[in-house]
């Protein structure tokens, strides 16, 4: 095919979702602050955009939606952003709306893209919304914008799930849990486990 008669890449939905703030409020019912997290609120109120980078399956999107909260906001959704859009095209096409919160989760930019970051945070600071990222991987210590993330500790997690459930409070299977959890890096499998050993 002649390449001229190509039509243009045209740019990808930008919002795939609104998370509503019931929806916010329900998955920050039982969150639990990981280390660092007071330094991220600060730099993300500061500079409106923050790159979370870290391991995969560390609670990265959760903690971006628990910053995203902390914001002062026109109202409580979290719109989620295609992770497929570039920071260029972003900030050349996307329509920020003042006082909105955006995620844009597992963000696959290069380091040829990040240079493009500070100049997005400017324009975010300038319409008044904030946006967070997510990415797998350690972050560039050349990248101001970016913060390295941690998941909360998997036994604090556990014993705040397990209050918050309304189940058991203690039995032998409720003890080879808690030492289980303890073990886990995953967030996610700490709630799981403690739904699961409150509901049995």
């Amino acid at each position: 095919m002649n390449l001229a008669t190509e039509p243009p890449l045209e740019f990808p939905p930008a919002v795939l979702e609104d998370i509503s703030p019931y929806d916010v409020a329900r998955h920050l019912r039982t969150y639990l602050e990981p280390p660092g997290f007071p330094e991220a609120v600060r730099r993300l109120a500061d500079g409106h955009l923050l790159v979370l980078s870290g391991a995969e399956a560390t609670g990265k999107r959760l903690g971006a939606i628990a910053l995203l909260s902390r914001m002062s906001l026109a109202e409580g959704s979290v719109a989620v952003l295609s992770p497929v859009a570039t920071v260029v095209e972003l900030a050349a096409r996307m329509e920020f709306e003042p006082g909105r919160a955006y995620l844009l989760p597992d963000w696959a930019g290069g380091a040829d893209e990040r240079h493009d970051l500070l100049k997005l945070a400017d324009e975010l600071v300038e319409v008044g919304c904030f946006l967070v990222l997510t990415r797998n991987g350690a972050p560039a210590p050349t990248v101001e914008v970016e913060q390295p993330w941690e998941p909360p500790a998997a036994a604090e997690l556990f014993e705040l799930c397990v209050a918050g459930s309304g189940g058991r409070a203690d039995g032998p299977e409720l003890a080879a849990a808690r030492a289980h959890a303890a073990g886990l890096t995953s967030p996610a499998a700490v709630v799981d486990l403690a739904r699961q050993v409150s509901d049995a």
